[in-house]
């Protein structure tokens, strides 16, 4: 399992810019972000323009790393097609601003400070790993083995009620809910439920179980999914739906297997 530092850095999301600011001075330069009130950003530093973008917010501090200043923040088109994503700028002692990103993905991101270099990490999720990118003074900002989702054989079903309120992603973080699902389910069934689940959704416990639901928020009444399981059987069910498809996906698909608290909640949600 990889091993992470405590966060000392800002949380890098689009979503929370309270903290950003559009100055932050440097050893005496000036690293300041101008918006010109139509959609269109620019970062400088001492009145030099070395990024244009939609959106650029900066962290409120600069990080000093193997010796090299650096500003973090990130940068985007705006809107909600795409969030703004990292980039570092360098401001070497003596020598020129060096910008590295912003990374090339849509992903939130955040920010871990180490020692000699930062790390840079979205959520690994069911449908796609997390992505990881370093930056350091040596190599610049590079692109890491990315990090694929995994349960947590620490988290068995007794760790149930910790569920409440929590997406269906953490349900799946479960020792043996994974297991099952890509044990019993075709690869494509899987990446099919694993899409719907890791997306737009929310879930919380009911009085037999847990109940989760998600669905691609683009598509949200044509590609959803929705995951529940029995305390009282430590039984995993799911059941979703593909665009385009005249039924509803099942595990089991043989739905004789099932419970009669399970049957009862998938149709309350699913329909029959």
């Amino acid at each position: 399992m990889r091993q992470w530092v405590a966060l000392s850095g800002v949380a890098l999301l689009i979503a929370s810019t309270a903290a950003a600011q559009d100055r932050v001075e440097v050893g005496g330069r000036q690293v300041s972000v101008a918006t010109d009130g139509m959609g269109s950003a620019a970062l400088s530093v001492d009145g030099a323009v070395v990024l244009e973008s939609g959106v650029i917010f900066l962290d409120p501090e600069a990080q000093v790393i193997g010796g090299v200043p650096v500003v973090t923040g990130v940068a985007g088109s705006g809107g909600n097609a795409c969030g703004a994503a990292p980039f570092v700028l360098a401001l070497p002692e003596g020598g020129s601003p060096g910008l590295y990103g912003p990374i090339d993905s849509c992903r939130e991101f955040t920010m871990q400070v180490q020692p000699d270099g930062l790390v840079f990490a979205t959520e690994a999720l069911p449908a796609e790993p997390g992505e990881i990118w370093v930056w350091n003074p040596v190599t610049g900002l590079t692109e890491a083995l990315p990090e694929e989702f995994a349960a947590d054989p620490a988290l068995g079903w007794d760790a149930l009620p910790t569920l409440a309120g929590a997406h269906p992603v953490e349900a799946m973080r479960l020792d043996g809910v994974l297991a099952a699902l890509q044990g019993g389910l075709s690869s494509d069934d899987y990446t099919a439920f694993a899409e719907r689940i890791s997306d737009l959704g929310s879930g919380d416990m009911t009085a037999t179980g847990y109940l989760g639901e998600a669905c691609l928020k683009v598509t949200c009444d044509a590609d959803w999914a929705l995951l529940y399981l029995d305390a009282k059987t430590e039984t995993v069910y799911a059941i979703w739906h593909v665009a385009g498809d005249i039924e509803n996906r099942t595990f089991p698909q043989d739905t004789t297997q099932w419970s009669a608290d399970a049957m009862q909640i998938l149709r309350d949600r699913a329909g029959p």
